[in-house]
């Protein structure tokens, strides 16, 4: 069943999922209240679902978003200590300090 927008003059724009025999023609909102104000059907630019990608469609898309967020680690520390843990980064930070410490 398709998912259709609809406009309606009191409450703005809203969607409504239903098969394609329906035809809302009022505001279920506004019927609620009794008054029944005239909706009209909005025309879409087309799905807004989920693609799924298969076989070397989907390695190659993850192996772009590894690449990708391994870059932005290396950029940034906040991006690197949420990929690793928060505690893992603290103990790696400790060790590091310590070396530092020791070769002085």
């Amino acid at each position: 069943m398709p998912t259709y927008e609809y406009e309606c003059p009191t409450h703005g724009v809203f969607e409504e999922y239903h098969s394609m025999s329906v035809k809302l023609t009022h505001c279920e909102k506004c019927k609620a209240t009794g008054v029944e104000q005239e909706i009209k059907r909005l025309i879409s630019l087309g799905s807004r679902g989920v693609v799924e990608l298969y076989g070397q469609d989907l390695v190659d898309k993850l192996k772009g978003d590894v690449q990708k967020l391994k870059g932005e680690a290396a950029k940034d520390e906040k991006v690197y200590s949420n990929l690793l843990g928060e505690d893992k980064y603290q103990a790696m930070q400790t060790k590091i300090d310590r070396q530092k410490r020791n070769r002085r």
